[in-house]
């Protein structure tokens, strides 16, 4: 090998060296901001499925229960409450809503004087959660016969009713067929394969075997008269927003009341703001109007027998942050309210405002 090229081949020059190390970051920089980009695209995806997600279910879990208010199963008569007057009235008299299955529905707005108001006014077990809820939700109440308890009845006495399973107890429970229904706390264990009330409470003056028979008939004609008794799972619920004590973002809750003592239980996260407006019918079915249109707040319903329908409206935001850049902004009322409107996303996460109408089948004229 000669010397020249035993020289050439000892290395490469600064020139060389620079220019190299420069695509070299070239390429790394290219890298590094596909990356970001990708990162960024993911973040935000992520917060979009999760905003959507958490809108959809909430308005799921409200939707149900506000289509359900008032449902008592195929009862055509008043209901009959079977529950102690301890549970049923409150200190000052009136009727605790929770366990008096009457219109199944009641609001309470953040607009509304929830403490002087009448008749909306706050009840006393509701004051806890109600003062717990954050600043930008309303609550409302719902009750009714939630599903059938899942057991066959097999017989009927004045004071318990046969099944084929045990149910747990103290359990909300109302037995119902078109000529009668009852509420009541069922007293047996769940061991037993029975329901039974109260001492001193009966079903008279109505007899249930009649129509329970018809559940175990032998014939091989089914029953399309639509009389055959009914056990079904009784609930009243209510809805709220309050922060989750973890990340700080507030979410929806709800309290279940049906004789078994249950806690409030977080269902979705990431709803800031709820609110429930509600339209009312004249006695011939048509549409109350207002200076504010059809829908209204709470604070403006005096009968709410006469609420036919609820608009549901809610904000979801995502739980991931930076996801956006610039912070985005909502309109969250219809119309905008002034000073109000349009609402500041914070931390970079991704809002969405979802609308729902809901018709409560049972006070449809």
């Amino acid at each position: 090998m000669s010397s020249l090229g035993a020289h050439r081949q000892r290395g490469l020059s600064i020139i060389e060296l620079m220019i190299a190390m420069l695509l070299g970051l070239l390429l790394m920089g290219g890298v590094l901001q596909l990356f970001l980009s990708s990162k960024r695209t993911y973040q935000t995806n992520t917060a979009l499925s999760q905003v959507q997600e958490s809108g959809r279910f909430a308005l799921e879990f409200l939707a149900f229960d506000v289509r359900n208010a008032g449902y008592r199963g195929g009862c055509l008569t008043a209901l009959t409450s079977l529950l102690p007057s301890s549970l049923t009235q409150q200190a000052d008299a009136t009727d605790d809503i929770r366990y008096v299955l009457t219109t199944g529905i009641q609001g309470w707005s953040t607009a509304s004087n929830t403490n002087d108001q009448t008749p909306n006014k706050t009840p006393e077990w509701l004051k806890p959660t109600f003062n717990a809820r954050t600043s930008d939700s309303d609550v409302i109440f719902l009750a009714h016969a939630v599903t059938p308890a899942g057991v066959l009845l097999t017989g009927a006495t004045a004071t318990q009713i046969s099944t084929s399973a045990g149910l747990p107890q103290n359990r909300l429970l109302i037995i119902s067929d078109p000529l009668s229904c009852h509420l009541f706390a069922n007293q047996s264990t769940v061991s037993d394969s029975r329901v039974s009330l109260a001492t001193g409470k009966t079903f008279s003056p109505h007899d249930y075997s009649t129509t329970i028979a018809k559940n175990t008939s032998s014939s091989t004609s089914p029953n399309t008269n639509g009389d055959m008794a009914q056990l079904l799972l009784y609930q009243s619920v209510v809805y709220y927003l309050k922060d989750n004590s973890d990340t700080g973002v507030p979410s929806l809750w709800r309290r279940v009341y049906n004789g078994l003592n249950q806690p409030a239980e977080e269902l979705v996260s990431g709803v800031q703001r709820l609110q429930i407006r509600y339209a009312t019918a004249t006695s011939n079915g048509s549409l109350s109007t207002s200076g504010t249109g059809i829908y209204k707040d709470a604070s403006d319903i005096t009968d709410w027998q006469s609420v036919v329908s609820a608009r549901i409206r809610l904000l979801a935001v995502s739980r991931e942050r930076n996801a956006v850049t610039p912070n985005q902004q909502l309109t969250f009322n219809d119309p905008p309210v002034q000073g109000v409107d349009p609402i500041t996303i914070a931390d970079g996460r991704i809002g969405q405002v979802f609308t729902l109408t809901v018709s409560i089948r049972n006070h449809l004229p």
